[in-house]
């Protein structure tokens, strides 16, 4: 697989065990989110989401745009540190 450089936003009560390349899964009910990383590895990018307070992921919707802050990135595989990018309005702006 290559590099995606959009994503698609999904509500959903529950993550899906198989998840599908381009679509960030997101669940309020259980402030998490999870996607298959961009980069094409197919390992899952399972992201908590909490308020900014706790220093760890926020999501913020604009109208079916999403943006999650901080960065992403993936370390695990051939290349410590092969993914690495920001979700801004449903784009993948990579670093």
């Amino acid at each position: 697989m290559a590099k995606i450089f959009e994503i698609e936003p999904v509500f959903c009560d529950e993550i899906p065990e198989v998840l599908q390349e381009g679509i960030l899964y997101i669940t309020i009910k259980h402030s998490f989110a999870n996607h298959l990383c961009a980069c094409g590895c197919g390992k899952k990018s399972p992201t908590a989401l909490t308020p900014v307070w706790k220093g760890e992921w926020t999501l913020t919707n604009n109208q079916g745009k999403v943006t999650l802050r901080p960065s992403l990135g993936n370390w695990k595989g051939q290349n410590p540190y092969h993914a690495h990018y920001y979700i801004t309005d449903n784009k993948i702006e990579w670093l």
